[in-house]
C-alpha cells in the first residue's frame, strides 16, 4: 500500500511526507519534483510554456508510474485530484491522507515561502486570499471524498503530523 499525501499548497504534503517516510523506513516521492525534473523546469515555467493542460497530463502520466510501486508515501500536486483518472489511480493504489490547514495560514505559508513564489504559478490575478479561498472550495469536496485519514496542519510541525499519520496507519493494520 502507498500512503498518499493530498491537500492544498503550503498544507505540509512535502515536509510531513518526507519525515514520514523516514519513519515508515519507505521510499518518499514528490510527484511534483518529478515532473520538474522530468521537464528540467519548474512547474510555473512548464505551465507557463506549455500551459495547464500540458502539466496536468504529465501529473497524471507521473503519478502513473509511481503507482506502479508499492511502499511509498507519495506527496501530490494540490491539484492532481481534479482529473477523475487521477482520483481512481490514488483510491485504488492507496490510502489518500488529506493535509489541510485554514485559508489565512496557507496564505501566509504561501507569502513566506520563497521557493514556492518562483516555481508555483498563480491561478488567478485575483489576491491571494481570494485566489486561495475559492481554489479551496473547488478542491474541498474531492479531497473529503479521497480522503481515509485527514490532519490538520495549522497548528503543528510536520513531525507531529507525520507521526500522528504513522500511529493511524498501524492502528488500521492491526
Amino acid at each position: 500500500m502507498n500512503t498518499v499525501l493530498i491537500g492544498y499548497r503550503c498544507c505540509g504534503k512535502s515536509s510531513v511526507g518526507k519525515v514520514l517516510a523516514d519513519i515508515m523506513s519507505c521510499d518518499f516521492v514528490d510527484t511534483d519534483k518529478v515532473v520538474e525534473h522530468r521537464y528540467k523546469a519548474t512547474v510555473s515555467k512548464i505551465v507557463a510554456d506549455k500551459g495547464w493542460e500540458f502539466f496536468r497530463q504529465a501529473e497524471t502520466a507521473v503519478l502513473k508510474e509511481v503507482m506502479s510501486k508499492k511502499n511509498q508515501v507519495i506527496a501530490t500536486g494540490g491539484g492532481i485530484v481534479l482529473a477523475e483518472e487521477n482520483q481512481a489511480l490514488i483510491t485504488d493504489s492507496g490510502c489518500a491522507v488529506w493535509l489541510f490547514a485554514d485559508v489565512k495560514t496557507i496564505v501566509k505559508r504561501l507569502a513566506a515561502d520563497m521557493q514556492n513564489k518562483a516555481s508555483r504559478p498563480r491561478f488567478t490575478s485575483k489576491s491571494l486570499f481570494i485566489e486561495t479561498r475559492n481554489t479551496l472550495a473547488q478542491r474541498l469536496p474531492v479531497y473529503e471524498k479521497l480522503a481515509c485519514m485527514r490532519f490538520d496542519t495549522t497548528a503543528h510541525p510536520p513531525k507531529d503530523i507525520a507521526w500522528m499519520i504513522k500511529r493511524r496507519i498501524d492502528h488500521v493494520r492491526i
